[in-house]
């Protein structure tokens, strides 16, 4: 018995019925920490803005796979607390890489020949500037990300630009994923039209702070408790440069964020910069928008209204809806169908499945009624 040659090893995904299947490994998987040079300099101390990425890709990547990207961007990595939304790294050994990678979508699509990307938010955890939450630097970073992907910005191996590395194992075509805020940046990022995002998940989104806040013009409170407004979520994103926080705090926090205007509740221009139903007439990555009917904290309309504008738009859309509360994501057969077609551009015919999938009142979050389309095509109002 002849072992084959090392020229055969796996160079490709594997496609089982239109969906990517594992074929490579976990456990070897390479991890690696690259520190980004965004054009932002939020805090201004005349130092561009660096975003910091934390990377697993097949090690395939390293002798002839070129591996799309399935992004995660999240303000969460450093803190604690906040339900679901803990999504704390670990780097137990202090080499600068992760042990601990907080979700599942490494395990999912590392061995199915995609590299994942956790980003750190700006102005927090390992990137620096400050936090403005959804204003320009903060809607725009993950497009900075999918630009050195496709060798349109510097990226280094440190946080002060030592030595300069590029990826070139990545096919350059991004997908993006998120639940909450970090659902809210895929379709931020989506807006801008950037050549190489391909295809996006938002999950629960916040397409609207103004609606997330304010209802007919009074103040809400999404979290649940009097006084909550966006500066509170201003303070618990916080976490990059201990440096840059003090100037952060008086400039962004208690100087921008004043014009939130809790007083009147009035739409004004601060909210406008926070409003992505302003901006989808540049989105053109095919876009599987899933919401909770029961979300009280992003209500269920941040997503349908997107999605009916999309539509209207004619950009490949589809929409998962479920009975449970804040977050849930898509199936992962949906959400794998969804990236193998638009990421690896396998024709597995996703254009012709059911527009709308929608779990109804009594069943399986994982098993979703299919139908043509969000509101029935037949539907009409009572």
């Amino acid at each position: 018995c002849v072992s084959a040659p090392a020229a055969l090893a796996q160079t490709a995904p594997v496609i089982e019925g239109g969906k990517t299947a594992p074929a490579f490994g976990y456990a070897d998987a390479i991890r690696e920490r690259v520190f980004i040079e965004s054009p932002y300099d939020s805090d201004k101390n005349n130092v561009k803005d660096i975003i910091a990425i934390d990377i697993k890709r097949p090690k395939a990547t390293n002798t002839g796979l070129k591996a799309p990207v399935v992004m995660d961007p999240s303000p969460y990595y450093s803190t604690l607390g906040r339900g679901f939304e803990s999504q704390l790294k670990r780097d137990y050994d202090g080499d600068g890489l992760l042990d601990l990678w907080p979700l599942f979508y490494d395990n999912y699509f590392v061995p199915r020949g995609y590299a994942v990307i956790l980003m750190d938010m700006i102005g927090t955890n390992n990137s620096t500037g400050c936090p403005t939450v959804h204003d320009v630097s903060d809607n725009l970073s993950a497009k900075v990300v999918i630009d050195w992907l496709n060798g349109r910005a510097r990226g280094f191996t440190s946080v002060d630009g030592d030595s300069e590395v590029v990826a070139d194992w990545s096919t350059g075509r991004v997908g993006m994923i998120g639940t909450s805020y970090n659902g809210t940046i895929p379709l931020a990022a989506a807006t801008t039209g950037v050549e190489g995002l391909e295809a996006i998940i938002p999950i629960a989104p916040n397409t609207s702070y103004y609606r997330y806040y304010r209802s007919n013009g009074l103040v809400r409170h999404p979290g649940g408790w009097l006084g909550e407004d966006i500066d509170f979520l201003y303070d618990f994103v916080n976490s990059g440069d201990p440096d840059r926080r003090a100037w952060c705090n008086e400039h962004v926090r208690d100087g921008e964020m004043k014009a939130k205007d809790r007083v009147s509740g009035d739409y004004n221009d601060f909210w406008a910069a926070r409003d992505l139903q302003n901006e989808l007439d540049g989105v053109r990555a095919a876009t599987l928008m899933a919401h909770a009917f029961n979300d009280w904290n992003v209500m269920p309309e941040h997503s349908v209204r997107v999605y009916e504008a999309l539509k209207e738009r004619g950009v490949p859309v589809m929409a998962y809806y479920h009975q449970s509360g804040h977050g849930g994501a898509p199936p992962m057969e949906l959400v794998n169908r969804w990236f193998t077609r638009y990421l690896y551009r396998v024709e597995n015919g996703v254009e012709a499945d059911p527009r709308a999938w929608i779990v109804r009142e009594t069943a399986d979050r994982q098993r979703p009624t299919a139908y043509a389309d969000y509101p029935h095509p037949d539907a009409a109002p009572g």
